[in-house]
């Protein structure tokens, strides 16, 4: 009797035993898996703790280039207020310009000068014989008297550029190439007669022809080729002077 309650007890303990290897097992898995999830947790809070760092130092770059872009706003909206400032300002000169140009030719209105403000600027009419005779591009002692008032408004407004601009009739001149030719070496003669005589800078005069190209009348009358046959002469402002005064101002 004795033997089989010890052969029980030891049967008892064994299976004891068993159960709390198991259980042992079980929590150790348990642990060995919370171990792992919180390895998991600790890289994803790295990585959060990065992002933040990164976006710290993002945020920081953008307030910089915030400001950097709120500044350069300010500097080109005080540039366009000084630009527009010198373009009111220049838009009087040329009302000036066009005033002193229209007294000083009155003695030339007969013979077929005039003077007109368009769109801002200042243009200058002469019919050919102001300056030349048929077909030739060489000026004569009027047209070189008559060019000294084209210099002085020159001279006294230093931000304005002059185009001279050649037109001619459709009537082919003898012993001339066309008239693109001929209307262009008259623009040119008035331009050198402004540097060589009146010493004005080159840099301020453009050149060009338009021959037949550019009429203001019809060319199947006399009187409408006459009109046709001048030197246009175009007092605008000086864009680029106009512009590094306003980041001058």
């Amino acid at each position: 009797m004795k033997k089989s309650v010890l052969a029980f007890a030891v049967a008892a303990m064994m299976l004891a035993s068993c159960g709390t290897s198991k259980k042992l097992e079980s929590a150790n898995a348990q642990i060995a898996s919370l171990n792992g999830q919180v390895a998991t947790l600790n890289t994803k809070v790295a990585d959060c703790d990065k992002q933040v760092a990164q976006l710290k130092t993002e945020n920081i770059q953008y307030g910089k280039e915030a400001e950097d872009c709120r500044k350069a706003k300010e500097a080109i909206k005080q540039r366009m207020d000084n630009l527009n400032a010198a373009l009111a300002e220049q838009n009087t000169s040329m009302k000036q310009i066009q005033e002193n140009i229209e007294k000083d030719f009155k003695p030339f209105e007969d013979l077929g000068a005039t003077v007109t403000y368009q769109d801002g600027l200042v243009h200058v009419n002469f019919t050919d014989k102001f300056f030349f005779k048929t077909g030739s591009s060489k000026i004569g002692t009027y047209g070189r008297v008559s060019l000294n008032t084209v210099a002085q408004v020159l001279r006294d407004f230093p931000r304005v550029t002059c185009y001279i601009i050649g037109n001619t009739d459709t009537l082919h001149v003898k012993g001339v190439a066309d008239n693109w030719s001929l209307s262009t070496e008259r623009a040119n003669a008035v331009v050198r007669i402004l540097i060589d005589t009146y010493n004005i800078n080159p840099i301020r005069l453009t050149s060009a022809g338009k021959g037949k190209y550019n009429p203001v009348a019809s060319n199947d009358t006399p009187e409408g080729r006459e009109k046709n046959r001048r030197i246009e002469i175009i007092f605008n402002p000086d864009l680029e002077k106009l512009w590094e005064l306003s980041e001058s101002k």
